[in-house]
C-alpha cells in the first residue's frame, strides 16, 4: 500500500473529532568496500504510520498517539 493510500484510509476510519496521520518511508543503501572493490551491498526500506487522535473534552483537548512500522492494509484498523 502506498503511503498516501494508508493516510487516506486511516483518516477515513477515524472516529475522533480531529485526526492527523503521518506516513514516513525511508531507504538506506549499505556498501562495503575492500581494496577499492565493492564486496557487499544491500538496500533496506522501512515505513511507519503515526496517527494522532484529538478529542474535545470539558477540560480542553485530549490527544492520543500511536505509531507502528510496516503497517499493511489490514493493520490500519487496529
Amino acid at each position: 500500500m502506498r503511503p498516501q493510500e494508508a493516510v487516506e484510509r486511516a483518516l477515513a476510519l477515524s472516529r475522533t473529532d480531529d485526526c492527523i496521520v503521518i506516513a514516513d518511508e525511508a531507504s538506506t543503501a549499505n556498501l562495503r568496500w575492500a581494496g577499492n572493490t565493492l564486496t557487499t551491498n544491500g538496500v533496506t526500506r522501512s515505513s511507519r504510520l503515526t496517527v494522532i487522535a484529538l478529542r474535545d473534552t470539558a477540560g480542553g483537548v485530549a490527544a492520543g498517539v500511536v505509531s507502528r512500522s510496516a503497517v499493511g492494509a489490514g493493520g490500519i484498523e487496529d
